[in-house]
């Protein structure tokens, strides 16, 4: 049985303020991408970071945290300010070795994100699957070195994504980024992601909301800086492996 976590709040490690010494005209901070360096220490505190794709892709962004990192309080935090739907990247050998086989044969994702099916932890302290606390025991449950096929419930209510072994510069998804953060904070090669919502507002008198959707650039920057989270895109990452690759043949390490 996996040790039960201290539950914590969103970590507020990382006080930024996205703040690049400039001021808009009336006088508020910039709002900036944070530097991928900085992102990474976040996320090797244990911090939630937010990643953003292409505006030719999804153009959105979503909230990610390593799997071992994550707690009943930060799932919480993390269902109530996304779609709900929470996935855990893992990488492609891990869903072999805890045989979680593709979702569907024929993949029509528009995507192509790789579905596994879809689990809950085994564990005798898991009630329905859906609460903030089982999910968040099933997520650091991948994560776990002592994890096997059999510590997990097939069908349940986290959703394993398999990211590709080649990462980001093969395919510059979320799933990729969220593996290729685990191993630059040198995590366990399991994550936990859901995307970033506006879930718009309340209509007085009915049972409805009114102008939600995805949460963009801008949004995606004023909620890190609400919470003190670090916010980075895709193709910063990219440009960053790409240049520690660059150097390391210089230094003659590959």
């Amino acid at each position: 049985m996996l040790p039960l976590l201290p539950d914590q709040g969103v970590s507020q490690h990382s006080q930024h303020t996205h703040l690049d010494g400039n001021l808009e005209n009336n006088g508020t901070p910039k709002l900036q991408f944070d530097t991928i360096e900085d992102t990474i220490e976040a996320f090797r505190h244990g911090e939630f970071i937010i990643v953003l794709d292409s505006t030719s892709r999804e153009n959105e962004g979503d909230l990610i945290i390593a799997a071992s990192e994550i707690t009943t309080e930060k799932m919480a935090f993390m269902i109530h300010h996304t779609s709900g739907l929470i996935c855990t990247p893992v990488s492609s050998s891990l869903t072999t070795s805890l045989d979680l086989p593709q979702m569907v044969l024929n993949d029509n994702d528009i995507e192509s994100t790789a579905y596994t099916v879809s689990i809950d932890a085994s564990d005798v302290r898991i009630t329905t699957g859906i609460s903030a606390y089982d999910r968040a025991l099933t997520c650091r449950t991948l994560a776990s070195k002592s994890a096997r096929p059999d510590s997990f419930r097939r069908p349940g209510h986290v959703f394993p994504l398999r990211a590709k072994d080649g990462g980001v510069r093969e395919r510059r998804g979320y799933t990729e980024a969220t593996i290729e953060f685990c191993k630059l904070a040198r995590k366990a090669p399991a994550g936990v992601l859901s995307e970033l919502v506006d879930n718009g507002e309340e209509v007085e008198g009915r049972t409805e909301r009114i102008h939600g959707g995805m949460t963009r650039r801008n949004g995606c920057l004023m909620f890190g800086r609400r919470w003190g989270i670090r916010v980075c895109t895709i193709e910063a990452l990219v440009e960053y492996l790409d240049g520690r690759n660059a150097e390391d043949k210089i230094n003659g390490h590959v």
